[in-house]
């Protein structure tokens, strides 16, 4: 029986010296009086793995929110609409938060609402999870609005989902100049644009919703950036609906040129996937592919291609493309113009390299197959771009990119999920 008392007794003494968790060890409680300051110290002082607990209530900030180069860091809410950082009457800073250079973080779970410009600007990063967020603009569509809602840019490892954006005066959610991307179940309404890919290479968006915005979902490969040609982009189980939207962006930026009532743009990219999509009730088309040289804007990279390449574009609904086609942009009064007010599903503006013409004339890494009764446009400008010459080399015939393209790798993406990251 002693012996029994004995062990009893060391074991006793082992679990009260057992180490707490690391999670538990390295949390960091935000105290809702005084949130401000107590969240901007805390950040200064944090340390790898610190967790930053945010209380749940409405809190007014005057400054914006900034980190960087602290590795292996999770800021946590009580969830979005229940954790609300107000940048109403910022006073200072350039973006409601802004993190820097940080190898694996976590935000999750709270809302940044108007801030001066950009609400949630992600920079530099490594291994990024973006989850249960919210941006927003309370005062509706201005153009005096943050021109993006949640921003990961120039990032290596990019997971987005559960997020909500909203009123952005360009993209809702934007992940530029990235690399190895996931957005996923996100919802973006009432921006210019919904969802903006761009200058990214290797990703998949997929399950997510844009409605109500000017322009559904972008994917653009821009000039004269950092990082050129983006590549490798699988767009699925997306609904692009309603999009008929003011386009509230101020004059000059590339997203003003988006006909209101516009569900996909693509332009200037290649090697893209766009499948098992649901656009509906976009008022002036329903895909766009344009090359870079449709805007009329000059470049100075030797590196950039401001041509569409192996686009593949197969088993989408494309539905309710009905009009009236939105005439406040040079875009739109285009499309009006060539189509003669009547729109159409899938739109192309042809203006295609000339070596992805073969001998016989077909353009060659386009397809686009097996989207229902969905109607068809190729403006051809390839071989003039005069209203004249456009009207006439104008096709309706979609059978001439009747084809298949072989499906890309992006499991590039993969070896940091599966290392339980994206469940943390």
């Amino acid at each position: 029986m002693k012996h029994i008392f004995c062990f009893l007794f060391i074991i006793s003494i082992i679990t009260c010296k057992e180490k707490p968790t690391s999670s538990s060890a390295n949390e960091v409680s935000i105290a809702a009086d005084n949130f401000e300051k107590d969240l901007q110290s805390k950040l200064i002082d944090a340390v790898e793995g610190s967790v930053f607990i945010l209380p749940e209530g409405k809190f007014d900030l005057k400054g914006g929110i900034s980190l960087q180069d602290i590795p292996t860091i999770t800021i946590k809410g009580k969830g979005k609409g229940m954790t609300i950082l107000s940048f109403k009457g910022q006073i200072s800073g350039a973006e409601g938060m802004l993190i820097k250079n940080v190898k694996d973080l976590t935000l999750e779970g709270f809302t940044v609402a108007d801030s001066k410009g950009d609400a949630i600007k992600v920079q530099g990063c490594t291994n990024v999870i973006l989850r249960d967020l919210e941006t927003t603009w309370t005062g509706g569509k201005l153009p005096t609005n943050g021109a993006y809602g949640l921003y990961p840019v120039s990032c290596t490892g990019v997971l987005m989902e559960k997020c909500e954006a909203s009123y952005a005066m360009d993209a809702g959610i934007y992940v530029g100049q990235s690399t190895n991307v996931i957005v996923r179940d996100n919802y973006a309404h009432n921006n210019v644009a919904g969802i903006e890919i761009e200058n990214t290479i290797c990703g998949e968006v997929y399950n997510n919703i844009a409605k109500q915005n000017a322009g559904g979902m972008l994917i653009f490969d821009m000039p004269d950036l950092p990082q050129a040609k983006g590549d490798k982009i699988k767009f699925y189980n997306n609904l692009m609906e309603d999009n008929n939207g003011e386009n509230f962006a101020p004059k000059g930026m590339v997203v003003s040129t988006i006909p209101s009532g516009s569900g996909m743009i693509i332009m200037a990219h290649r090697n893209i996937e766009m499948y098992k999509n649901t656009i509906k009730n976009n008022k002036s088309l329903g895909i766009a592919i344009n090359s870079w040289l449709l805007t009329g804007v000059p470049f100075k990279s030797k590196d950039y291609d401001p041509y569409y390449r192996n686009i593949n574009i197969h088993d989408n609904e494309i539905t309710g493309t009905t009009g009236p086609i939105d005439q406040k942009s040079d875009f739109g009064k285009l499309i009006y113009g060539v189509l003669q007010g009547k729109p159409s599903d899938i739109i192309m503006d042809g203006i295609f390299s000339l070596e992805l013409i073969d001998a016989q004339g077909k353009v060659q890494g386009i397809c686009i197959s097996k989207n229902g009764n969905a109607t068809f446009s190729c403006f051809n400008m390839y071989k003039g771009q005069k209203p004249e010459e456009i009207l006439k080399n104008m096709s309706k015939d979609i059978s001439q990119f009747d084809c298949t393209l072989e499906t890309f790798d992006t499991s590039c993406h993969n070896a940091w999920l599966t290392e339980d990251n994206s469940k943390k």
